[in-house]
């Protein structure tokens, strides 16, 4: 071998045998289609041979990768079973969860998930950052990260990097003329509408809406924050904001905001997790599957 083989490699190898498609394994690992290429051209170096054919439709092995994918899975399901008993012999592991996260999920959904974390793994440290989805995955891929967290629009294709769904809404005030109201696109007032952020994928998602509908997109103001989103409305009387339903659950149930409710509705969330190539640990896992249905959807 021209090179030592990682972990990666084989990750990655495993999910395009089993796809038969860079897309659709990229899409498994919530990589980049470029991560993956680039992934296995490594993996071939490392061979000094290709895994795959080269030149056909679908992604058939080699008799190296034939050879190679018998062991790939026994290496990636040994690391995980040792991973685990280690994990199980004792929990005061001392190590450090590095977490990218879209900013209403880092702000609203991962607190009391990283707070119990902490109690199950005590010398842990978990730390957050927050991100957009672009340099999330990004970040994820280039290993600054362990686990990335996403939250986009639900484009119908259900996999298992999808952990919860969510929906998007517009607030106002209580005061509002259309609160508590359901209403057409076209029947909203022609005022500014804030989001959080002019480049991310809430905004992108509103003018969507609207050209689907057939109308002119709106006028948008960037607040910086969901939190920043909440407080505009709030002082701003006619104000009216872009945010998702889980940052405004306390501020619903206490009536210091209201709900347009739009026919048809805004386009669906989804929190995706994006994984890095390598196995998952015990802690990874454990968050995961806390954040399941975190979203309230």
């Amino acid at each position: 071998m021209k090179s030592e083989l990682e972990l990666r490699h084989l990750r990655v190898f495993m999910a395009v045998s089993e796809t038969g498609s860079y897309t659709r394994a990229a899409r498994m690992l919530g990589l980049s289609q470029s991560t993956v290429s680039e992934t296995l051209a490594a993996l071939d170096r490392a061979l000094g041979t290709p895994a795959f054919h080269k030149h056909r439709k679908t992604q058939e092995l080699t008799a190296t990768g034939e050879a190679l994918l018998r062991y790939a899975s026994k290496i990636l399901g040994l690391t995980n079973e040792l991973v685990s008993e280690i994990a199980t012999i004792s929990t005061r592991v001392s190590t450090t969860l590095v977490v990218a996260a879209v900013e209403s999920v880092s702000a609203y959904v991962l607190p009391s998930r990283v707070a119990a974390l902490r109690q199950r793994w005590p010398n842990a440290r978990v730390e957050v950052r927050t991100a957009t989805c672009h340099e999330i995955r990004e970040s994820v891929a280039a290993g600054r990260c362990d686990l990335g967290l996403t939250l986009e629009a639900d484009r119908g294709v259900d996999d298992d990097s999808v952990i919860a769904e969510g929906r998007l809404m517009i607030v106002s005030s209580p005061t509002h003329p259309l609160a508590h109201r359901t209403t057409s696109v076209g029947q909203l007032p022609r005022g500014d509408i804030y989001t959080s952020d002019a480049a991310g994928d809430f905004h992108q998602m509103l003018r969507h809406y609207f050209e689907i509908e057939d109308m002119p997109p709106p006028r948008t103001q960037a607040l910086g924050t969901v939190e920043g989103v909440k407080r505009g409305i709030l002082t701003g009387g006619t104000a009216l904001g872009l945010v998702p339903a889980h940052a405004v659950v306390r501020e619903l149930r206490d009536a210091a905001l209201a709900e347009i409710m739009l026919e048809p509705a805004l386009p669906k969330l989804v929190m995706r997790a994006v994984y890095a190539p390598m196995p998952a640990s015990p802690m990874i896992d454990e968050l995961v599957e806390s954040l399941r249905d975190s979203l309230g959807a």
